[in-house]
């Protein structure tokens, strides 16, 4: 009986589970505020991102259109964040007055996702948009291969100071520059309006008439000129826009009537922040920055393009349709659902309630047991789960060991260095050069000494040994005591530093000791990446609701990569530029203001500098008492009696020039650390002439006016790597004959075989021994000496066979060059140096250059030299003077005997007797 009950409930159970639908996945609301909607390219987007999320069944969309205004467009953000929604999708009207109400979503931890404009923050989870400079770059090279390289267009450009119009003419103008002699002949300022474009060419018809072809900044703008030129009798002009939408009356469709010649695709990105923002949705893996392609839609493709974008709209109606359908199948699948679990209900309730009390005395035994065997189970685990905890404390106290008996093994080499040096600096008989070797060791030591106490505080904050101990601090005068330290830093630096306050806040809950190192750190990096004349700011401000402090430290620097910024606060981490420094001054900086209950981030932009912004909380509520200070307040454990950073020291002049002799050789030295220069210099410039450069493009810079016979320069560099300096000496005719000498920390095996595979001369690890780098240099310059040594024998004519072996390719690609022009235009009477330059195709000062460092002497002496030793042959041979005068290229017979007595010291006559006679 109890077996027939519960198969009965288990058939009931199974039917009403077969008429409730599969939960089809978690329901999301996705906002989308536009910026304003009016114009087709908007529409285009609203239309892709309606297209995309038709895929999407539980996703509710919602839409607004804040027609141009920043006012309306923030006060419907705020609207929208009462519906709860779970993602934002914002096109900024403005940057700067929208950004602070999108700061605020992102941080309630909503996520945003930008599309076309960016905020000014870069607070936000991903970027959707096209890349105008690309854009405007494409247009140019497109219509200088129209135009054949050559003519002039005229432009109509969008609003004035916008970026889009800034960057596609920026780009343009690149394109045009990059692909032939096309000229900008008429430029026209709109507005992105057609109504304006038409105005503006109506008014200036004439000019544009003159234009071989005109470029619109997008689609509209050229309807409007295309409409001024018709109605002035002008149907034949090629016009160019961007967009290249689908639809009526859109770029795609007149490009297929012929009334457009080309456009510039400039996809809107609606299917793309959709995806992005399903990807964020679901957590899965997504890109930040979503930069879209183009290309050019002609009369080529344009049939095609309209091809697929019809496909795609009939089947967007075919999915609508079938929406519609199985919309009407559910609901009617939901009536006859409701029908029968009545009747099944009505039917089974009975037997349901005479056999329920069987099945859960049952059920309840069953639970029994499985409750016991669960107990026991829970009880087992618990015990290895302390074994384990008891396991990795034990760990855990081992390493805090190792790594505390680790940091006094460098403290105590420490003492037993800088104590030293302190006694001999005391020392009165020591040379100035000496002292000056002692400072060197004094500051390196030190600053191993700081590495060695920011190890130990990042390991006592990892293992929760330090406890927030914080005090009320008047946050102007503590933001100004620090400033007041890197002050002369400043001026010697040629720094403008300086402090702005925009909130009307004062107090803020700090430790004074761990929150003046975090911004000693920032304001260090800062100058370490800010050149002189630069300026760095510190402002404070609360967010907009004011609960948190928003304080940035923020330089026009070099900026920091894109690929660097999302993990630049990780421990040791040096970014792929490999830059200076231990890698942990951020770490620490992230983990004190983590401490302090806040967050840090850093936007930058690579060559524009950077901003770091530190998030902390206003008043004490987010405090617990435990970490307000008291009576039984301990003082920090940590270290704070720091160095200022190494910029403070004595600049190293890059711009100096070290000369020893005229006879000496030119070495330019590529590095930006002053001590390793200053060394450098000591040990070199009693033997050769020093050139100095502090950066790969200064370098590039000073190797165009000075022409070393040797490059010794470092791998890390501020803007390039060395590997790059390499591979531009090695790959320019102008450069290749001059060795180079890697000098660097870097001593991994890939480090090293890199260096080689691009054709450095030599790779030498930092510490070096003085003597090996002195005998790699010199080696090195002898090299080069007797390859310049070797090709000029081959001007006398001894005959010998040179040895050319060790030699680089483009040396021998050169000199077999050099020798094959000018033996096939030895009797050419006017051949000249721009002559030979150009059968080589190189510039005069480059010929001069190569030749007189391979070969030792001019292009002019080594012509007369190679036409001389071909005259000395041709006289064995028995020729007449005056034939032979003319086959190596001498105007007259007494011309050449003038010309080959100067040279030999005797008349071609008594030269080939006196040969005869041998």
């Amino acid at each position: 009986m109890l077996r027939v009950y519960c198969i009965l409930s288990i058939m009931i159970s199974l039917l009403f589970h077969s008429c409730n639908p599969k939960n089809e996945g978690k329901n999301y609301t996705i906002a989308f505020s536009q910026c304003t909607g009016n114009d087709s390219w908007r529409e285009t987007m609203l239309e892709e991102m309606k297209r995309e999320l038709s895929f999407y069944p539980n996703v509710k969309f919602i839409y607004r259109d804040a027609e141009g205004s920043n006012q309306v467009q923030i006060s419907q953000i705020r609207e929208l964040l009462k519906n709860d929604i779970d993602l934002l999708i914002v096109s900024p009207n403005e940057a700067a007055p929208v950004t602070p109400i999108v700061d605020s979503v992102f941080q309630m931890k909503i996520p945003v996702i930008v599309t076309d404009r960016k905020t000014s923050s870069g607070l936000y989870n991903a970027y959707v948009g096209a890349d105008n400079l690309t854009i405007g770059k494409l247009a140019g090279q497109y219509i200088s291969n129209v135009l054949n390289g050559k003519g002039q267009i005229g432009v109509i450009t969008g609003l004035k100071g916008t970026s889009a119009s800034i960057e596609r003419k920026k780009g343009l103008m690149m394109g045009l520059d990059s692909a032939g002699k096309t000229q900008v002949g008429l430029e026209l300022h709109s507005d992105w309006s057609r109504a304006t474009a038409y105005a503006l060419a109506k008014k200036q018809i004439e000019d544009l008439q003159k234009q071989d072809l005109i470029f619109a900044f997008n689609d509209q703008m050229a309807f409007g000129a295309i409409q001024a030129l018709r109605e002035n009798g002008n149907d034949k002009k090629k016009i160019i826009g961007i967009d290249a939408l689908p639809g009526a009356k859109n770029g795609l469709e007149e490009i297929a009537n012929g009334t457009l010649y080309a456009s510039m695709l400039y996809p809107t990105g609606g299917t793309e922040a959709i995806r992005t923002a399903i990807a964020i949705l679901e957590k899965t893996p997504y890109k930040r920055e979503n930069i879209l392609g183009t290309l050019v839609i002609n009369k080529e493709n344009a049939n095609l393009m309209m091809l697929q974008s019809n496909k795609i709209q009939e089947q967007q109606k075919d999915i609508d349709k079938r929406q519609e359908f199985i919309v009407k199948q559910n609901q009617i699948y939901n009536n006859q659902k409701t029908t029968l679990q009545v009747v099944m209900t009505s039917l089974v309730i009975s037997i349901i309630l005479g056999g329920i009390s069987i099945v859960m005395i049952g059920n309840n035994r069953k639970k029994n047991k499985q409750l016991k065997n669960q107990n026991e189970e829970i009880l087992q685990q618990q015990k290895q789960i302390v074994e384990m905890n008891q396991q990795i404390q034990n760990a855990a106290e081992e390493q805090s060991k190792f790594f505390t008996n680790v940091s006094h093994e460098f403290k105590t080499p420490l003492t037993l260095i800088m104590g030293p040096l302190e006694e001999l600096e005391k020392e009165k008989s020591l040379s100035a050069n000496s002292r000056e070797k002692l400072a060197y060791i004094e500051r390196n030591a030190k600053k191993l000494q700081d590495l060695v106490h920011d190890l130990i505080d990042i390991h006592r904050i990892d293992k929760s040994k330090l406890k927030l101990q914080v005090t009320a601090v008047h946050i102007d005068n503590f933001i100004q005591q620090i400033i007041a330290n890197f002050r002369p830093l400043a001026k010697k630096k040629g720094i403008s530093l300086s402090y702005l306050s925009k909130t009307p806040l004062k107090e803020i809950w700090i430790s004074e000791q761990l929150m003046e190192h975090a911004f000693s750190n920032l304001l260090s990096n800062a100058f370490k990446y800010t050149p002189r004349g630069g300026t760095i700011s510190l402002t404070v401000e609360e967010n907009t609701f004011g609960d948190y402090f928003l304080i940035r430290v923020i330089d026009n620097g070099s900026g920091i990569a894109a690929s660097d910024l999302d993990h630049i606060f990780d421990n040791f981490y040096k970014g792929e530029q490999h830059l200076p420094g231990s890698g942990i001054g951020l770490a620490y900086v992230k983990q004190i203001v983590e401490l302090h209950h806040g967050q840090v981030t850093a936007s930058s932009k690579k060559g524009m500098g950077s901003a770091f912004t530190l998030r902390l909380p206003t008043g004490h509520l987010h405090l617990l008492e435990e970490e307000k200070k008291n009576s039984q307040y301990e003082p920090s454990i940590l270290h704070f009696e720091r160095n200022l950073p190494q910029e403070n020291l004595e600049d190293f002049d890059v711009d100096s020039v070290s000369f020893c002799s005229s006879r000496a050789a030119n070495i330019l030295i590529v590095e930006d650390h002053p001590d390793i220069m200053r060394f450098l210099k000591e040990i070199l410039e009693k033997e050769y002439n020093l050139i100095f450069a502090k950066s790969y493009s200064d370098a590039l810079k000073k190797m165009k006016n000075n022409y070393p016979d040797l490059i010794l320069s470092d791998i890390m560099l501020p803007d390039e790597t060395g590997i790059e300096l390499l591979k531009t000496v090695k790959n320019n005719s102008q450069f290749n004959q001059i060795p180079v000498l890697l000098l660097s920390a870097l001593d991994t095996e890939e480090s090293i075989i890199e260096g080689m595979r691009h054709m450095a001369d030599a790779y030498l690890t930092k510490p070096f021994k003085v003597d090996h780098l002195k005998a790699v240099v010199a080696n090195l310059i002898l090299s080069r000496q007797k390859l310049k040594e070797q090709y000029g024998s081959l001007l006398k004519p001894s005959g010998n066979k040179t040895e050319i072996d060790s030699h680089t390719p483009q040396d021998k690609h050169f000199l077999q060059g050099l020798s094959m022009v000018v033996e096939g235009h030895l009797s050419d009477k006017t051949l000249s140096v721009e002559d030979i330059a150009k059968e080589l195709n190189l510039s005069r000062i480059q010929l001069y250059r190569k030749t007189k460092a391979l070969l030792n002497c001019s292009v002019n002496d080594y012509l007369l030299q190679r036409r001389m030793a071909k005259a000395q042959n041709l006289l064995l041979q028995g020729l007449h003077v005056n034939e032979i005068a003319e086959k190596v290229g001498f105007s007259s017979g007494t011309y050449f005997t003038a010309a080959f007595r100067k040279q030999f010291g005797v008349t071609p006559t008594v030269f080939r007797k006196d040969q005869l006679k041998g």
